[in-house]
């Protein structure tokens, strides 16, 4: 059945009670990943949803049963107005009216099992939400119980950061802590290994970083990465175990890798059995 869609309105509309938030305060969400995800996980405030008009192709379809099973009204709008709601062309047919992704606090994080071996990311003022967002996308697919980020000098949890995830941030546990420092440090004294990543193909390396093929630490960890251009705090970096390094044998300019990036290769390392 084709579901019920209807064309654009004017004025604020009532969605389960509450009135739709508009301007600054409102928040969006789009393209079909981020948007679907919104929808299944329902964790942030779900407003509405407006679809590019004409024929909808299945998944958009399918988004569009997802709103209105959640009594979530949907319209429909011309592209270009779904590009001026967003911010971006790469609406994909899908914008959300919503929240913010909510957080949990430290001790969330902390209550994990660490004999279960829990692997934590932990972010130290990465700012680019488009770098957050890869960095959950791996994260989710290498199955890490979470996120943890600085309270201050973070990226949002934004459409970009979303997007980056390919939608996974919407499901994915994401803890704030007040002191980064202070968790790390908390973290150590419940059982948790803590491993910082630092840049180390450079001409003289970091003389304390333990090459990434030969690291061997079983149970639960924390992994800490750091911003490119500032990489991890000293007193961050004080509450490291162990700290890490990728060797990059490529060499000439390419002496680092991309937060992303590198997280990425990290979290196969310390997950592969």
């Amino acid at each position: 059945m084709k579901p019920a869609v209807h064309k654009k309105s004017r004025g604020s509309r009532r969605v389960r009670g509450k009135k739709e938030e508009r301007g600054p305060t409102a928040g969006v969400l789009y393209g079909l990943n981020p948007v679907e995800a919104a929808l299944v996980a329902e964790r942030r405030r779900l407003f509405s949803l407006a679809l590019k008009d004409g024929a909808l192709s299945p998944r958009l379809r399918k988004v569009a049963e997802l709103a209105q099973g959640r009594a979530i009204a949907v319209e429909t709008l011309p592209p270009r107005e779904l590009e001026a709601r967003c911010g971006s062309p790469n609406h994909q047919g899908a914008v959300l009216r919503c929240g913010a992704l909510p957080m949990a606090g430290p001790d969330a994080a902390l209550n994990l099992d660490p004999v279960g071996g829990a692997l934590l990311i932990a972010l130290d003022q990465v700012e680019d939400p488009r770098n957050l967002g890869a960095v959950v996308r791996s994260a989710a697919a290498f199955g890490a119980a979470g996120l943890v980020l600085h309270r201050d000098r973070s990226a949002p949890l934004s459409a970009a950061a979303s997007n980056a995830s390919a939608g996974a941030l919407e499901s994915f546990p994401v803890f704030q802590a007040p002191n980064l420092a202070r968790f790390l440090a908390q973290a150590r004294k419940r059982g948790f290994w803590v491993c910082g990543a630092v840049a180390g193909n450079s001409a003289a390396g970091d003389p304390e970083a333990t090459p990434l093929p030969a690291f061997a630490l079983d149970g639960a960890r924390v992994l800490v990465l750091g911003s490119e251009a500032r990489g991890l705090r000293p007193l961050v970096r004080s509450q490291c175990d162990v700290l890490l390094t990728i060797p990059l044998p490529g060499g000439g300019a390419m002496n680092s890798l991309n937060v992303s990036a590198a997280a990425a290769v990290l979290l196969y390392e310390m997950t592969k059995t």
